[in-house]
């Protein structure tokens, strides 16, 4: 399953559930966004029992790239009881993903 595009309305009720979101802030100019995309769909398929992993197009959902102060894309950041628990700024790799979830999932 890949990362479910999510717009104001769906971003808010992701938070209300059950299980962890992670959101990836891109849009589709930016190069890097694209080039970490199909790891992040990959990240989508593990952890699809555990997490709701989710995209914000930043360009479409400019609210909540100023709400959740983002500042640099792709930025990934995992929530929990609609809450940010911690984020990483344009990791390098699906392994780098896969570290910040195991650390984040733990707090």
């Amino acid at each position: 399953m890949a990362a479910v595009n999510l717009d104001h309305r769906q971003f808010e009720e992701a938070q209300k559930g059950e299980r962890p979101v992670l959101v990836d802030f891109w849009a589709p100019w930016c190069g890097y966004c694209r080039r970490i995309g199909p790891a992040y769909d990959k990240i989508a398929e593990e952890y699809g029992e555990t997490l709701t992993v989710g995209k914000v197009n930043i360009d479409e959902n400019p609210e909540l790239e100023e709400a959740e102060q983002i500042e640099v894309i792709p930025t990934l950041v995992l929530y929990r009881n609609g809450r940010a628990v911690d984020s990483i700024v344009a990791p390098e790799s699906k392994a780098a993903i896969d570290r910040f979830l195991k650390a984040a999932l733990e707090q």
